[in-house]
């Protein structure tokens, strides 16, 4: 049983790649990676993901790009922050977008996957209510 569709954006190529193949061993589906948040918001469109998981501080088009426009797209997409950064006005600018997760680089990567599956099993539980009520 997969776990879910998961687009992994970040620029530093070896995050990417540690993350892909132990999401990968975790029965996650890594439909995309991409390196800045420009990427992050075309691949969401591409695919529509069940999580992105994104970093902040990227050249170009941030993570805070990423998460503003894959907000537009939909506004209840899972979104998991992975920033290093301690800049106040940065993180203010993150948590007014809200969203799912906001988790400290470096984090381990298996506490990463129990995050995702966590979500995932909070997620299908309204439905469960909304069937049941």
């Amino acid at each position: 049983m997969m776990n879910g569709s998961v687009i992994i954006i970040d620029d530093d190529e070896d995050i990417l790649g540690l993350l892909t193949e132990y999401l990968l061993l975790e029965d996650f589906d890594v439909v995309g990676r991409g390196t800045d948040g420009l990427q992050a918001v075309n691949l969401y469109a591409e695919y529509t993901p069940d999580f992105v998981i994104m970093d902040i501080a990227m050249p170009t088009y941030d993570g805070i790009y990423g998460l503003e426009n894959i907000r537009k797209l939909n506004p209840n997409a899972t979104v998991i922050i992975l920033t290093g950064n301690s800049d106040k006005a940065i993180n203010q600018k993150i948590i007014q977008l809200s969203p799912t997760r906001i988790l400290e680089k470096p984090y381990p990567v298996e506490k990463l996957v129990s995050v995702l599956k966590s979500i995932k099993n909070s997620t299908s539980y309204p439905d469960v209510m909304r069937i049941l009520s």
